[in-house]
């Protein structure tokens, strides 16, 4: 992975540091050569004070493109130039008029003013258009970091925006979960930057948590620039830039001090939501823990004590009890059976979901039939309690799975007839409205806070509240949004006129399928 480097200090860099130096000089020269043949032109027609004007924009056009030096070095030359062609007498540095004397004294000093103040305007235009750019800089960087989802995405999208605001490659280098060596995470665009010199200013630059290589006193023979990535104690790596076609300049290289502390701040507010998910999940995980086996030693244990109970008692007193107790005891073992097998089948069933491994097999079935074969349940587990249904006089078809539909309404009629008092009707309803099917199921209980509607259908939640009091594992509605879920429904609690609750199971209605010939 690693590959040959560029010496810094070839002699590229120096040519092109000597071209930088002489090239405004260059410039001045040329600008003052033409004022000088526009002077020429214009000494026909106008006065010989009139020509220092030519001379003075020769100037303030230099002043505008170059430093002050090099500015007054075009003021020095318009000056001598001025005097030697065009004062009398010409051709010497010599001046007869006192006048003329003033006139060329008067355009040095404000061929210089002219020259300092185009200077620091220059200057001004140029600090603004830096600031410009580094605040758009840091503002992409900025949004492209708020999106980020991830570290690696993070990592990406800093490294690719300081190489556009940078203009040269940039490389995060990363150390993996064993510390070994330095491996490129991201690059753009993605460059081989690891050489053994650019290995130790890593080192130097990640251990120090200062700037090294390049430029720096650690490691200066590498021919990268490496910036931390640390906030606090945290570090998250270090970015290399390359520096082989020379150093960045003192603008660029507060940009990329500032895009670098801000890309470090993405990485650890990433690691932090990282660790509270991670916490977040454990504590979640704890919690279901805790509800599951609060939920097996108080739901599940009650059935199986009663059956236990009963058949010790078959067991020893088989013969002495009456024919009517006996029989009693084993509608009590079976019907606590059934109970737990409920119970059990509804940890296996949340299980399938949870890991999306519940599949559909859908059929066309009549809505009347499930709700028949639901209520027909919940009165054999409930004689005691009174069913009422509403069923739609046509035939409503569902391409549903029907088996778990029925499930699902089971549970809803479950819970009802736990929450409603002795002697209330459960009321079930179904008809077509808007496009879907909709069945409810109405009780006469305690009903909902508006703030506990939507948490009755979390895991295990009737385990500490809930309207279903103690009753239960805390399963069942939660279930039964799953699997109504599965098929694109959904299911809602929703306040009942004079007290209770409606629990509302909403399904799509499909196209109803063509008569087969």
């Amino acid at each position: 992975m690693a590959s040959h480097m560029i010496n810094p200090r070839q002699n590229a860099p120096r040519r092109g540091h000597l071209v930088a130096v002489a090239g405004p000089y260059v410039f001045a020269t040329l600008v003052t050569a033409v004022a000088f043949g526009l002077a020429f032109v214009a000494d026909r027609y106008v006065a010989v004070a009139n020509l220092s004007l030519i001379f003075l924009t020769a100037v303030l056009a230099v002043a505008v493109r170059a430093r002050m030096r090099v500015a007054a070095y075009a003021a020095v030359l318009c000056f001598l130039g001025y005097n030697f062609f065009f004062t009398p007498p010409r051709y010497t540095f010599t001046i007869d008029s006192a006048n003329d004397v003033l006139t060329v004294g008067l355009f040095l000093v404000v061929a210089l003013v002219c020259s300092r103040l185009a200077t620091q305007l220059a200057d001004k235009v140029a600090s603004l258009r830096t600031a410009q750019t580094r605040a758009l800089a840091l503002r992409e960087l900025g949004q492209r970091l708020s999106a980020g989802a991830d570290t690696d995405t993070i990592r990406a999208a800093g490294v690719e925006c300081m190489a556009q605001a940078l203009g040269t490659n940039v490389t995060l280098l990363v150390r993996d979960a064993q510390d070994r060596p330095w491996n490129v995470s991201a690059s753009a665009p993605r460059a081989p930057l690891l050489d053994t010199a650019e290995r130790v200013a890593a080192d130097f630059c990640d251990r120090l948590a200062e700037p090294a290589g390049y430029g720096t006193e650690r490691a200066r023979e590498a021919a990268c620039w490496m910036l931390p990535l640390r906030v606090n104690t945290q570090g998250h790596g270090v970015l290399a830039l390359n520096c082989t076609q020379g150093p960045l300049d003192p603008d660029h290289q507060n940009l990329a001090l500032a895009m670098a502390q801000d890309v470090g701040q993405a990485l650890e507010r990433a690691r932090l939501a990282e660790a509270l998910e991670k916490a977040r999940v454990e504590s979640e995980t704890e919690r279901l823990r805790n509800a599951l086996l609060s939920s097996v030693s108080h739901d599940l244990r009650s059935p199986l004590a009663s059956m236990i109970g009963s058949a010790e008692t078959l067991s020893s007193y088989d013969r002495m009890l009456p024919d009517g107790e006996r029989r009693q005891l084993l509608d009590a073992i079976v019907g606590e059976g059934q109970r737990l097998d409920r119970y059990i089948q509804n940890l296996l069933d949340m299980t399938r979901l949870g890991h999306g491994e519940l599949s559909l097999r859908r059929d066309w079935v009549d809505t009347t039939e499930i709700v028949i074969a639901a209520v027909a349940r919940m009165r054999r587990l409930f004689p005691d309690q009174a069913v009422a249904t509403t069923l739609p006089h046509s035939t409503i078809l569902l391409y549903v799975h029907p088996a778990l539909i029925e499930q699902a309404l089971f549970n809803i009629l479950e819970n009802a007839a736990h929450v409603s008092p002795l002697g209330a009707t459960v009321n079930v309803r179904a008809a077509a409205a808007d496009g879907e099917l909709r069945i409810e199921v109405v009780d006469h209980g305690p009903g909902i806070p508006p703030l506990e509607r939507e948490r009755i259908f979390d895991t295990f939640y009737s385990v500490a509240r809930g309207d279903r009091g103690d009753r239960g594992t805390g399963l069942g509605l939660s279930i039964c949004r799953g699997m109504v879920g599965a098929h694109g429904g959904r299911v809602e609690a929703l306040p009942a006129e004079g007290g209770g609750s409606i629990l509302r199971i909403s399904l799509p209605l499909p196209e109803t399928p063509e008569d087969e010939p």
